[in-house]
């Protein structure tokens, strides 16, 4: 079963709620604050530490007292925009008109996971659904890839030349590449076809084992030289490792549902 997280989008909301008016919302406990005449509800302080100490932090005198700057900081700081006309503005408008769609979607998908939570059924049905899609697609290969990353076609050209005078693509990889992979000896691990750029794959498919491409391969700004380590039969993961992903799946699945249901519902004109 599963719940879902409140993104950073609702986090997004709740700043922004708070600089258009952190004091509006009446308390029945005394202010942490007042700035200016407007007073900081002492929820709004609750909530921050709850928060904080959700995230492993101790609920601490120096921890509110930092709550504390941070709430009367942002309630100047609105004042002055409110002062300087800018809530006032269209784009500020809209930008909140957006924050708001975005929480309400965010609230409507929540309840809708709180009141019918993804079973572990389901999840074993997406998966046994995906494997039959990859079994009907025929036999598929995985290819583990290293790749030594330069700035210049220039540079990937000195690579390729001192790979061809014997030097080792791993010790290249370490003291030329730009990629965090160059830790690893350029290794980036076993892909599908698909799951890379069309001009790394299209070079890789035709590889043999141990080969490295015959000229740099551009990707955006930077140039690989790319070296095919091994290639195997796809080996489907199994359930547990992965439900995450299986997750994503079902839950992308269930807002397409929700979506269609409700424009199936609606009067769009």
């Amino acid at each position: 079963m599963m719940k879902l997280k409140m993104s950073s989008t609702v986090c997004a909301w709740f700043c922004a709620f708070s600089l258009s008016s952190v004091g509006a919302v009446m308390a029945a406990d005394a202010p942490v604050a007042v700035v200016n005449g407007v007073a900081i509800e002492a929820r709004w302080m609750d909530r921050n530490v709850e928060a904080n100490v959700a995230q492993g932090q101790k609920d601490t005198p120096e921890l509110r007292a930092a709550l504390k700057q941070e709430l009367v900081a942002r309630e100047l700081m609105t004042q002055e925009a409110k002062k300087r006309g800018l809530d006032q503005l269209a784009t500020t408008q809209e930008a909140l008109t957006v924050m708001r769609q975005n929480l309400l979607i965010e609230l409507v998908l929540n309840d809708e996971f709180t009141k019918n939570p993804i079973a572990e059924a389901e999840l074993k049905a997406e998966y046994e659904r995906q494997v039959k899609a990859l079994k009907a697609a025929g036999e598929m290969q995985q290819f583990q890839i290293s790749s030594i990353v330069l700035a210049s076609e220039a540079d990937a050209r000195g690579v390729l030349m001192a790979l061809r005078a014997g030097q080792a693509f791993d010790a290249l990889a370490k003291s030329r590449s730009m990629d965090p992979s160059k830790d690893k000896g350029g290794d980036l691990g076993w892909f599908l076809p698909d799951q890379i750029a069309p001009a790394i794959s299209n070079v890789v498919v035709n590889l043999a084992t141990g080969a490295v491409s015959a000229a740099p391969i551009q990707v955006g700004p930077y140039w690989h030289v790319i070296k095919l380590t091994a290639k195997r039969a796809y080996q489907v993961p199994g359930f547990d490792e992965s439900k995450n992903l299986l997750q994503a799946a079902v839950v992308q699945s269930r807002r397409a549902a929700l979506l269609k249901k409700l424009s199936d519902a609606a009067v769009v004109k």
